[in-house]
């Protein structure tokens, strides 16, 4: 099967991206649907449809059909798709498909960035010349303090991040989501530290101490009754 298809980077936002059967589910009905009209076994199948079945659909993606029903709820509930019984099959439409397959609006969008982007050019070194005045100032500071911006951390990368945590008792909590609370945090009022790792802990220990702390997919919930790790923490907290 030859072509493609368009997928923006805001898909990694999309509210199913964290369902893996929905998500998988959608993407396959993007790559099967048909890229143009056409006739099949008495139905006209139009562009940005598919006519399939749950058990064909389960086959192809190696799911079950309750999870195949499942997802496809999910994608009718919040209008990616429209569903269409009939007798011997489903008819599935991909809604806004063109958004996912027309690249002529893309292709203009990019030349008129290009455009802008050379009209830019030279305001942008111009501030880049300022911005690099700036960083010389937070690298005589962090040199002189210890002080660093977390995006001057090494922890800003979140492999290093998790890395710092793997065998402590931090390394079963959803560091993922920490690792953006952090950034998100910092990014937003400037602060500088020197350990951040030690920020972090304080996020997953407040959190901890609140009975909301985000834990990592298939870990179960610290519940009140650890009341030794829940000493660790009031010590941990108190220092």
């Amino acid at each position: 099967m030859d072509g493609w298809i368009s997928l923006h980077r805001k898909f990694l936002t999309w509210e199913w991206y964290d369902d893996i059967n929905t998500k998988c589910l959608f993407i396959h009905l993007l790559l099967m649907s048909n890229h143009k009209e056409q006739k099949w076994r008495g139905h006209t199948i139009k562009r940005g449809q598919r006519f399939t079945s749950i058990k064909n659909l389960a086959f192809e993606l190696k799911l079950t059909e309750k999870q195949i029903r499942n997802s496809l709820k999910k994608l009718k509930k919040t209008g990616e798709i429209d569903i269409q019984g009939a007798s011997n099959g489903t008819m599935l439409t991909v809604c806004n498909y063109g958004s996912y397959q027309d690249i002529e609006n893309t292709k203009g969008e990019q030349k008129g960035k290009r455009r802008a982007n050379k009209g830019q050019a030279k305001g942008e070194q111009r501030a880049t010349n300022n911005n690099d005045n700036k960083d010389n100032n937070e690298n005589n500071d962090n040199n002189n303090t210890g002080l660093r911006l977390f995006k001057n951390d090494k922890l800003y990368n979140f492999d290093n991040f998790k890395k710092s945590f793997i065998n402590s008792k931090y390394e079963n909590a959803d560091l993922e989501f920490y690792h953006e609370a952090v950034m998100n945090w910092a990014d937003s009022n400037g602060t500088k530290k020197k350990d951040w790792a030690a920020t972090a802990r304080n996020f997953m220990l407040r959190d901890l101490k609140e009975n909301k702390l985000k834990l990592k997919n298939g870990v179960k919930q610290i519940t009140e009754e650890d009341r030794e790790f829940n000493r660790w923490v009031e010590d941990n907290l108190n220092n």
